[in-house]
């Protein structure tokens, strides 16, 4: 008599590789995956900072044409619709005195300084008045 016997499935060899090749393939995807998460979220933040700086420059110019004079906001976020401004700071986002701040997904805090001084010390004008930039930046004008 014939032996007809059929096996069907993997070896244990068999299963072992596919999950050693399968480990190999995670251990290089999950980095490159954190660091176009980190990619992505400095994107959506520079996409905000520039709204704000178009948005003050809107509110500036709407300033001139009421009094003739040239000023921005003490908040920078009043510059914005109400909708905008009251989704960002009920988010990730806040502003203190001339400092905006950001916190992202993995718990770190990213800064700009907004100059919200028309005058600074001396009397002198602020030529930075309404500017944002970020903290690094503005930093390193002081050394």
């Amino acid at each position: 008599m014939k032996n007809t016997t059929s096996q069907n499935g993997f070896t244990l060899i068999e299963l072992v590789i596919i999950m050693v090749i399968l480990g190999v393939l995670a251990a290089v995807a999950v980095p490159r995956l954190g660091s176009t998460i980190d990619s992505s979220e400095a994107s959506a933040e520079e996409a905000v900072i520039a709204n704000l700086r178009s948005a003050l420059e809107i509110y500036a110019m709407d300033k001139v044409v009421e009094n003739s004079s040239k000023s921005y906001p003490n908040n920078p976020f009043d510059a914005l619709d109400d909708k905008s401004k009251n989704e960002l700071l009920s988010g990730n986002w806040s502003f203190e005195p001339c400092v905006i701040y950001h916190t992202r997904n993995d718990g770190t805090v990213k800064s700009w300084m907004y100059e919200c001084w028309a005058i600074i010390d001396g009397g002198l004008e602020n030529p930075n008045y309404g500017v944002i930039m970020d903290l690094e930046t503005w930093l390193a004008q002081f050394e």
